[in-house]
C-alpha cells in the first residue's frame, strides 16, 4: 500500500509492504518492507536474494558441522576400540582451519540457485537445524569417519603408527574437499550442478588438494604435520577412497528426490 488508509492492513499483514516513492510516512513506518523504486518486480528479487542467503548459511553450517561430526565420531570410535589416536591435535587444526575453512567461505558466497524460486515456501517456525539438516549432518559424519577409520585400521596392520595416521589424515582431508562440491545443494545431484558458476570453490579445492599431496612428498612439510612421506600412487588411492562419502550422499539425494517428486528440484 501507499496511502494512510492502507496502514492498518499493512500493520496486520504477515509482511506489510509500502511503496518507497509514493507511500506516506505513516505507511512506511507500519510496513515490514519498503519497495524503494515502487517496482513490484523488486519484491520478487528481494525474496530470491533472501532465499539465496538462507540457503548459503544453511549449506555452510552443514558443511562445517558435518566435518566436525566426522572428526568427533572418528576419535570416539578409536577411544572405544582402544586404539591409538588416529589424528593428532595438529591434524584436527589443519582440517578445521585449512581444509574446511576455505571451501566453507566459498559456499557462503555461492551464487543463488536458478531454481530457488521454485522451492515451496518455508514455515515461519522452521529452524535452520531441522531434522533433515541434522540427519544429513550425522550421516555425513558417519561416512567420513567410517572411511577414515577403515583406512586407519588397514594401515595399522601393515604399516607403522605414523603411516597409519598419515593415511587416515589424507583420507579424511580428501573426503572433506570432495564433499564441498556436493554440499552446494541439498536436493540437486552433483551432475545437475553448474560447477563453473563457483570458480572460487574449484580454485580453493584444487589448491588444497595440491597442498595436501605436496605435504606427503615434502619432508619439511611432512615433518611439520607429523606425517610420513608416501608415493603419489597411495595419494591417488586415498583420493578414490575419499569419494565414497560423496557418492553415497549423492545417492541419498536421488532417493529423496524420487520419493518427493513434487518438492525435488532436478532440471530436465
Amino acid at each position: 500500500g501507499d496511502g494512510v488508509n492502507d496502514a492498518p492492513a499493512i500493520k496486520g499483514a504477515d509482511i506489510g509492504i509500502a511503496m518507497g516513492r509514493s507511500g506516506t510516512e505513516v505507511t512506511k513506518q507500519a510496513s515490514d518492507m519498503i519497495v524503494t523504486d515502487d517496482n513490484f518486480a523488486s519484491i520478487v528479487a528481494a525474496v530470491e536474494e533472501g532465499r539465496g542467503i538462507y540457503d548459503n548459511i544453511r549449506k555452510t553450517l552443514q558443511y562445517l558441522l558435518a566435518g566436525n561430526c566426522g572428526e568427533l565420531l572418528l576419535m570416539t570410535a578409536a577411544i572405544v576400540m582402544g586404539l591409538p589416536m588416529p589424528l593428532l591435535a595438529l591434524h584436527l587444526l589443519w582440517i578445521n582451519l585449512v581444509t574446511d575453512g576455505l571451501p566453507a567461505l566459498c559456499l557462503a558466497t555461492d551464487p543463488i540457485d536458478a531454481d530457488v524460486m521454485k522451492q515451496p515456501p518455508r514455515s515461519r517456525n522452521e529452524r535452520i537445524t531441522d531434522g533433515g539438516f541434522l540427519g544429513t549432518m550425522f550421516l555425513t559424519g558417519l561416512l567420513t569417519a567410517g572411511v577414515s577409520l577403515a583406512v586407519y585400521l588397514y594401515a595399522l596392520k601393515h604399516e607403522s603408527l605414523e603411516m597409519a595416521r598419515t593415511h587416515a589424515f589424507a583420507a579424511l582431508v580428501f573426503a572433506e574437499l570432495l564433499r564441498a562440491f556436493g554440499a552446494r545443494s541439498e536436493t540437486r545431484p552433483l551432475w545437475r550442478m553448474n560447477h563453473l558458476s563457483n570458480l572460487n570453490l574449484l580454485l580453493v579445492v584444487s589448491i588444497s588438494f595440491s597442498i595436501q599431496v605436496w605435504s606427503h612428498h615434502n619432508a619439511m612439510l611432512a615433518g611439520f604435520l607429523k606425517t610420513s612421506l608416501m608415493p603419489f600412487s597411495e595419494c591417488l588411492m586415498l583420493l578414490v577412497v575419499g569419494t565414497i562419502p560423496l557418492v553415497v550422499l549423492e545417492g541419498v539425494k536421488v532417493l529423496r528426490n524420487a520419493r518427493r517428486p513434487n518438492e525435488a528440484i532436478i532440471e530436465k
